[in-house]
C-alpha cells in the first residue's frame, strides 16, 4: 500500500513537472510569435512607405524619367501563331 502511494506521489510530481515545462515552452513560443508579429508589422509599414508614389515620383524625376505627353497603344494579336526561333533536332538519343 505504501509503495502504491509513493509511486502515485512520484507520478503526480512528474506530471506536474511536465505540465510546468509545457506551460513555460508555450509562454516562450507565444512571446516569440508576438515579437515576430511586431517585426512583420514594422516591415509592412516600411514597404508601404517605400511604395508611396509621393516618395517615388521625385526620385524618378531626378533620374530623368517623365510621364510622356502622348502614348502609343501596342496591339498584340494573341491568336496569331508564335514564330519559331529554333528547333532542336530529335534523334531519340536524349529521350
Amino acid at each position: 500500500m505504501v509503495i502504491i502511494a509513493v509511486v502515485a506521489f512520484l507520478g503526480l510530481g512528474f506530471a506536474r513537472t511536465s505540465l510546468d515545462r509545457s506551460a513555460f515552452e508555450l509562454a516562450e513560443l507565444t512571446r516569440a510569435i508576438d515579437e515576430q508579429a511586431a517585426i512583420n508589422q514594422q516591415l509592412r509599414l516600411e514597404v508601404a512607405r517605400l511604395e508611396n508614389p509621393a516618395r517615388i515620383a521625385p526620385l524618378a524625376e531626378e533620374l530623368g524619367l517623365v510621364i510622356p505627353a502622348t502614348t502609343n497603344p501596342l496591339l498584340v494579336n494573341l491568336d496569331a501563331p508564335l514564330p519559331v526561333v529554333a528547333e532542336a533536332e530529335h534523334d531519340g538519343a536524349n529521350q
